[in-house]
Parts: structure tokens; C-alpha cells; sequence
């Protein structure tokens, strides 16, 4: 258990990293476990950025708002029901496998009560079709060891020592990663581009089945203005600048993606646009709060969500699906 207990410290110590560093797409596909190690392979969404009607609540009142739970690492019950799913899809509380992945289900097609939802890949039953067992899918975010894998309920508290350990670092040292000076500023002034997401790739791939319906496949004006009153109604102050890119990207089929230079305040589209200063902090001028401002408080804080969205059990193994367990 000793290679487990240290994978675990390892993850609670990724997460008071990423979570100051405002990283956002913490979903099961974008960790990987080996041996004693999580390994994150998506990094685009680091130094996330909030716009100016977001800043509101982000900054003007940080302490009071801003979670762990942002990072998508960690997944409260209740977003998971919202997102129409059994089970979390978090990097770490995915178990190795899930009963329900992202393969897209469509509700209601050709109205308007079309919906998406994600369902279970029959094509990926690593069990038989008669068997009782639980039906896996192959992920590689929980560790294993002899062919069990052994999820975070069995080693919350280690994950919340890694977390504490280095989130107390952090606070700690906060003079000296708040110089100017520090060869990590530099290293983020380096950064040429990060993703921003104003939307959820399910929001976007929702409204690019809705205009290739017939009605609006064949009138790109009507899908246009469809789209327009679409986002204006699911918007609470919306940029046209801003939403005519969406609406563009969209007529194309293409989910619009978004990106940023950490160290200024334009927002840039896929299009070549650009919205000047469309954030009111620059990424980096909101990881410096985030340093400046860590406080007992806060990590207290985040130990209580742990506790109370993750509950710890006696050691919990299952079956492991991985590719390396299926090729002994």
C-alpha cells in the first residue's frame, strides 16, 4: 500500500498546485496514473482567465467563492446529477472506470426540446454480456497494483496531507513567489496562448445539432438569428463581439474555442479577433491574488469540501481495466 499511499499525497499535492494556478478541465481523460504518479496531459486550461461580470464574484469576494471544486478535479453530488450522470467523471474520483463515458445520446431530435446527453459505449464492455459484474470502460486515472485499482475513498487522508502539505508550501513562500523577479513570472510571460472556456463543449456541440436541422440547415439567416437570441438568453450580459465569433464558428460546425496571453487582458477568437481588454486581470495578476491571499482559512475550507464530497472508506479495490492489466 505504500506505492498507493504516496500516489495519493502526490494528487492532493497536484491539486493545491492546480487549483492556484486556476486550472479548469479536470475531467478523468486528462489524468494519468502510473506506478506512484499522476500525470496531467491537458494543460491548456491553466491560468484560466474571468471576465469582467465573472470578476465580480471571483475577485471582489475570493474568499468567500472561489473552491477547489473549480479545478473539475473534484465533483460535488449534485453536478453530477445535473450533468445527467450516475457517477463522478472527476480525475480523482473516477475509479479506474466508469459505468457512464462521453459518448454523445441525442433526446428530442428535430424539436426544440433537442437535448444531448452522454450514455455508456456499448462497443467498450470489457466484461461478458451475461456477467453481473459491472460493465468497465478503459481509463487510466486510478492506480493500480496487482491488477486492483485503488480509488481516493481508501486514502483521503493522504490526499488531504498532500494537499495541505503543499498548499502550506505555497502560503509559506508566498514572498518569494510574489517577487517580481521569480524565474516562474518569466516562465509565464513565456506562454503565447491559453484556452479560455466561456461555454461547455456540450453547449456548443447541443446548438451545432440544433442548425443542422432541416429549418435551419437550409436558411443560415434564421440559423443565425437562432443562435443569436439562443445566447443572448443563456447569457447574463452578452459581448456581440463575442457572440457573432460563437455564431460564426457554430454556422461552420465548429465549436468555438478561445485563448488568452496570461500576462494581458485581450481576449482572442477563432476568427483572428480580438476582444481588448476584455478581462478586467490579467491570468496573471489573478494567481498573484491567489498567492498573496492563501490563508488557513481557505485551505480549511477546501478540507471540509473534501471531506464531505469524497467519503472515506475502508480500503476499496476493484477490478482494473488499464491497458497494462489487460495485456498480462
Amino acid at each position: 500500500m505504500y506505492e498507493m499511499r504516496n500516489y495519493y499525497k502526490r494528487s492532493g499535492s497536484m491539486l493545491a498546485v492546480l487549483d492556484t494556478l486556476n486550472y479548469c478541465d479536470g475531467h478523468c481523460e486528462n489524468l494519468v496514473a502510473h506506478g506512484e504518479y499522476p500525470y496531467l496531459i491537458d494543460t491548456e486550461t491553466l491560468f484560466h482567465n474571468f471576465d469582467v461580470n465573472e470578476l465580480e464574484v471571483q475577485i471582489g469576494s475570493l474568499k468567500e467563492e472561489r473552491t477547489i471544486l473549480f479545478t473539475g478535479l473534484i465533483e460535488k453530488s449534485d453536478h453530477i446529477e445535473k450533468c445527467d450522470r450516475s457517477e463522478s467523471c472527476s480525475a480523482f474520483q473516477a475509479a479506474g472506470y466508469i459505468k457512464q463515458i462521453f459518448q454523445p445520446l441525442i433526446d428530442n431530435d428535430h424539436t426544440d426540446d433537442i437535448k444531448v446527453r452522454f450514455i455508456r459505449n456499448e462497443n467498450d464492455i470489457m466484461t461478458d454480456e451475461s456477467s453481473i459484474e459491472p460493465i468497465y470502460t478503459i481509463l487510466q486515472n486510478a492506480p493500480c497494483l496487482d491488477k486492483q485499482a485503488y480509488i481516493i475513498e481508501s486514502f483521503l487522508d493522504e490526499f488531504i496531507e498532500g494537499f495541505v502539505h503543499t498548499y502550506q508550501h505555497i502560503k509559506n513562500h508566498a514572498a518569494m513567489l510574489l517577487d517580481s523577479d521569480n524565474e516562474f513570472w518569466y516562465a509565464i510571460k513565456k506562454i503565447t496562448s491559453a484556452r479560455v472556456l466561456i461555454r461547455t463543449t456540450l453547449f456548443y456541440a447541443m446548438l451545432i445539432r440544433r442548425v443542422q436541422q432541416p429549418q435551419f440547415s437550409a436558411n443560415q439567416e434564421v440559423a443565425h438569428q437562432y443562435l443569436e437570441g439562443y445566447l443572448q438568453l443563456h447569457s447574463s450580459n452578452l459581448n456581440l463581439q463575442l457572440a457573432e465569433c460563437e455564431i460564426n464558428e457554430l454556422l461552420q460546425l465548429n465549436i468555438p474555442y478561445f485563448t488568452h496571453q496570461p500576462n494581458c487582458k485581450d481576449l482572442f477568437m477563432g476568427d483572428n479577433g480580438k476582444c481588448a481588454n476584455y478581462f478586467k486581470f490579467s491570468a496573471m495578476e489573478n494567481i498573484h491574488w491567489n498567492i498573496e491571499h492563501a490563508s488557513d482559512i481557505y485551505c480549511n475550507r477546501q478540507i471540509a469540501i473534501l471531506r464531505n464530497v469524497i467519503k472515506s472508506n475502508q480500503v476499496v479495490t476493484s477490478h482494473c481495466p488499464c491497458y497494462n492489466c489487460l495485456q498480462d
